[in-house]
């Protein structure tokens, strides 16, 4: 009986883990989960296509859908895309890690390559206003 108690007293604080950004909720800094979702267009799809093609098709692959599961699905998962410019960008300059990890990109990608790679992200596969 202690032994029970004891896995369940070990086991409850991971409860609280997940992915909460595939459920397209967000973190705590300054980012809202449902007012003022920024999904515009940041920056040049046109020149965002060519950055796309050769830093990110690897892993998210051409359609977008994920390369298999190497990469983010942005097809299959729209909520991906969902989310606010802001919190994109620090995932593209900042790397995610999680269920599949991405590289960071601030120092291969400018600030201005990794707004048009989102915007050609968001014109090709998802939301964007």
């Amino acid at each position: 009986m202690r032994n029970w108690i004891l896995a369940l007293l070990l086991t409850l604080p991971l409860a609280g883990c997940g992915d909460d950004e595939a459920n397209g909720e967000q973190g705590t800094e300054g980012e809202t989960t449902d007012s003022a979702v920024d999904t515009s267009l940041p920056g040049d799809p046109a020149a965002g296509q060519t950055i796309f093609e050769a830093n990110c098709i690897a892993c998210h692959g051409r359609d977008g859908r994920g390369n298999g599961g190497l990469g983010g699905d942005f097809v299959g998962e729209p909520q991906r895309l969902q989310q606010d410019n802001a919190v994109l960008l620090g995932h593209i300059a900042d790397g995610i890690n999680g269920a599949r990890i991405m590289p960071a990109q601030r120092d291969i990608l400018t600030e201005e390559q990794r707004r048009d790679v989102l915007s050609y992200i968001r014109q090709q596969f998802g939301a964007h206003e």
